[in-house]
């Protein structure tokens, strides 16, 4: 509007000026209203930059402030008249100013003049709230050299911000490393108290083995171990105590010893090719020797077509060794145990199912969680450390394969892919 008017009174003056007869008192009046006028758009224009909420600075190509407009001054904890002649680098911190020295040396090159560009530094102003700004800076002309015009935005909340995520990321990562840092501590003492009590507990089943060779010798050990439980002598029930507990001693360590292994990537992986039936075969004589007093049915299917399987044979023993100790112990008595091995689309699957028990729904998503057991009402069945299935679910996996569980109809069905390559 200011200009608006200052136009209008500036073409009135050159209408005056254009006829000769207008008189001079009227074209004196409409200079010293433009002139007026003119100063009241300069000083709106001072306040303007003076109280406009931002910091402007002028600086010469020293880098020594020329000017500060009030606000940046009193925002930065001066007044303009001690600002100028300061050298600007003692604005910030004592870390950043060779960095801004660096910054303004780069904008007065000739490549770069008339270039803005901008930088983010922290203050050095003890009474100033401002802690980080933004620094807009440009070239401009200045009577004799060139100027610069510095714009200085406040920045300290978005760094604040900023800082505080940081520390956050830092503290969890922290967080993060002191567990694994605990992890591995665990895992090294695990491995090492099972290293310590594997040589016992082998010593213990060696001797046991002895004893019950000597038995057989005094006795007729083995002929007593066919007759039923009450029918024994208490030698050889109490013997019969010792190996069962002794070989379920020496299962937990070599669990916790394999787990360990796997969690660590130390267990070392043995490929060969067999013949899956030739190599079941082995297997399923290896399981009857150790469970000799399994009173459940057990069927074996293999299907006609199986193809040669290039897997580590002995980690593929102890998971489906692991599944039908689990059948046997959880089923009743004359109970179905199957186990079923056919070819199917590029895989080849090892399913072991056992009748007369289910796994409630609840708890089948947690069954290959390490350290648990199924609840149940018998506790005869509540034996175990909670790590076979752990470690059957671990195994499949370093084989490259996947296990599934399905429990309904008075039956519950493991069942093992494995890719044939």
């Amino acid at each position: 509007m200011i200009l608006n008017q200052q136009s209008s009174w500036h073409n009135n003056c050159l209408e005056s000026e254009t006829f000769p007869g207008a008189p001079n008192m009227e074209r004196s009046l409409c200079l010293e209203e433009a002139l007026r006028r003119t100063q009241e758009e300069l000083t709106w224009y001072r306040n303007l930059y003076e109280y406009i909420p931002s910091i402007y600075l002028t600086l010469d190509p020293e880098g020594i402030i020329l000017s500060a407009n009030q606000f940046g001054a009193a925002s930065l904890g001066y007044t303009p008249s001690v600002l100028r002649q300061m050298p600007v680098f003692e604005l910030f911190a004592r870390s950043h100013r060779s960095k801004l020295h660096d910054a303004l040396a780069t904008l007065l090159q000739p490549s770069t003049t008339n270039t803005k560009t901008d930088w983010e530094f922290p203050l050095n102003c003890p009474q100033s709230q401002i802690l980080w700004v933004k620094v807009v800076a440009r070239i401009v002309s200045g009577v004799s050299e060139p100027e610069i015009l510095m714009v200085c935005e406040d920045i300290t909340a978005r760094k604040s911000a900023e800082l505080n995520l940081l520390h956050s990321q830092q503290a969890a990562q922290a967080q993060v490393q002191e567990i694994e840092s605990q992890n591995r501590l665990k895992d090294e003492f695990l491995s090492l108290i099972s290293q310590e009590l594997r040589t016992p507990a082998t010593n213990m089943k060696m001797a046991i083995q002895m004893l019950a060779i000597a038995l057989n010798q005094d006795q007729n050990f083995l002929a007593q171990m066919s007759k039923p439980l009450e029918q024994r002598s208490k030698a050889t029930r109490y013997l019969q105590i010792l190996d069962n507990e002794c070989e379920r001693e020496i299962n937990l360590i070599n669990n916790f010893l394999d787990l360990q292994r796997l969690e660590t990537g130390a267990k070392p992986l043995v490929l060969e090719k067999f013949e899956v039936k030739i190599w079941l075969d082995k297997v399923m004589r290896l399981f009857k020797t150790r469970c000799r007093h399994c009173l459940q049915d057990l069927q074996v299917i293999i299907a006609e077509d199986l193809p040669q399987l290039a897997c580590d044979s002995f980690s593929l023993e102890r998971i489906l060794i692991e599944l039908l100790t689990n059948a046997c112990k959880y089923s009743p008595a004359n109970g179905q145990i199957t186990l079923t091995v056919t070819h199917k689309f590029g895989n080849i699957e090892f399913q072991v199912a056992n009748t007369g028990v289910e796994i409630p729904a609840t708890e089948l998503s947690r069954i290959f969680n390490k350290f648990y057991r199924i609840p149940s009402n018998d506790p005869s069945k509540q034996g175990g450390t909670g790590l076979g299935l752990t470690l059957v679910q671990k195994l499949t996996n370093y084989l490259g394969g996947a296990i599934t569980a399905e429990s309904g109809n008075n039956c519950t069905c493991f069942t093992v892919k494995l890719p044939v390559v």
